[in-house]
């Protein structure tokens, strides 16, 4: 294994083009609350982040740690219901994948998404034995754009943050692996690529990405 680089995947929007699923089941949860709010302040505010910010941002600062949980489990619960037989990797991945095994890169995800919710993906397109470390929302207590996720997969994986590359569609997420000092590469699922303009590379999926331009980008 060559530990001198890693690549650092997010999931949602990365791993699955999964924001639609993610938007409808909002939705339907906010609907059973009676709270609204549009796709457009969805995806600005809302993904890309944690769960108890999203819960803050629809019903305000006021929520308990409790009610955080019940209306978490809640939400991914009619997620993973609604997205259950239409998981589908993102064009290119499995090869993107084989490619770094290849090149014996070191693979983590790091992921604002409940433990629940990466195993629902990683089951759905078997891509469990896939990755060496796996970072989700129980071990972090500050969600992006805070560096504390893509740190976190870094010390795991035992790779300086400077040289790791992350995979990330959100702004928040680009943000966050910029703050903890590493490469980061935009995918256009979320966001337009032509949104992504803080990223050091953009795509629109994995079919335009090689091991060979990942090491240009790192070097």
């Amino acid at each position: 294994m060559n530990r001198n680089i890693a690549v650092i995947f997010d999931m949602d929007g990365v791993l699955v083009d999964n924001f639609n699923y993610h938007l409808m089941a909002w939705e339907k949860f906010c609907q059973l609350h009676k709270k609204s709010f549009s796709a457009d302040e969805f995806r600005e505010n809302v993904f890309g982040g944690n769960n108890p910010d999203h819960l803050k941002f629809i019903f305000g600062p006021q929520l308990s740690q409790e009610q955080i949980i019940q209306y978490g489990q809640e939400k991914e619960s009619i997620y993973r219901e609604l997205y259950r037989n239409n998981v589908q990797p993102v064009t290119g991945l499995k090869d993107f994948l084989h490619d770094l095994n290849q090149a014996g890169i070191a693979k983590a995800i790091a992921t604002s998404a409940e433990r629940a919710n990466v195993d629902f993906i990683l089951d759905s397109v078997g891509l469990h034995h896939q990755f060496e470390v796996v970072v989700d929302s129980s071990m972090i207590s500050r969600g992006k754009p805070d560096p504390e996720v893509f740190l976190k997969a870094a010390q795991l994986i035992q790779v300086n943050p400077s040289d790791c590359i992350v995979l990330e569609d959100s702004l928040k997420g680009i943000e966050a692996a910029l703050r903890a000092r590493m490469k980061v590469i935009g995918v256009g699922t979320t966001h337009h690529v032509a949104e992504l303009t803080e990223a050091h590379y953009v795509i629109n999926d994995f079919s335009e990405l090689t091991f060979q331009k990942i090491s240009e980008i790192l070097n």
